[in-house]
């Protein structure tokens, strides 16, 4: 046998058992996402360490996209050989992206690239391209070590595949 509650307010109308309870429902809800006497909506939520960490290997990827494009604007004779790596960097680049939350960290527009002078030899051009790949090969190693499994393991392959480009470019051809 079911039972009712009616709740009498002011003025004389009556509220039912549901609606008092759908009115605490929203009460309780209201207190624990904002609170109930500040006016404020929710703090932001802090942004996770591992989130510099993302920001910064995004910064280094457009670095090295810009190193290599730079390079294939001097050195277009090089296209065939680069054209892959400068792809998988653009591709890094993109799945870093896939893992960043806008909001995440100020919206900073991120400065322009400006890479190094490209060498008039092809061979120097090359050096260039593979010290700029070994730092990145180092420096995502070092990531590995800051953030979470998950980003590590995305950030440890990257750093393999820029590892990867570094002795590659390394072969003579």
């Amino acid at each position: 046998m079911g039972y009712s509650l009616t709740v009498s307010v002011s003025g004389g109308r009556a509220l039912s058992r549901r609606a008092v309870l759908g009115g605490l429902g929203g009460m309780a809800s209201a207190n624990a996402l904002g609170g109930c006497s500040s006016g404020e909506g929710p703090p932001a939520p802090r942004p996770s360490p591992d989130v510099a960490v993302l920001v910064a290997a995004m910064t280094a990827e457009r670095g090295l996209i810009a190193v290599y494009e730079a390079v294939l604007r001097e050195h277009a004779g090089l296209a065939e050989r680069l054209n892959p790596m400068l792809a998988h960097h653009r591709e890094h680049l993109a799945v870093l992206g896939r893992h960043h939350v806008p909001g995440s960290t100020p919206e900073v527009t991120p400065a322009p690239v400006v890479p190094p002078a490209v060498p008039k030899e092809s061979s120097q051009a090359l050096e260039l391209l593979r010290d700029a790949e070994r730092r990145a090969a180092a420096a995502r190693a070092e990531d590995v070590r800051r953030v979470a499994p998950a980003m590590a393991q995305l950030l440890a392959s990257i750093g393999a595949g820029e590892a990867w480009h570094a002795a590659v470019l390394g072969e003579d051809r």
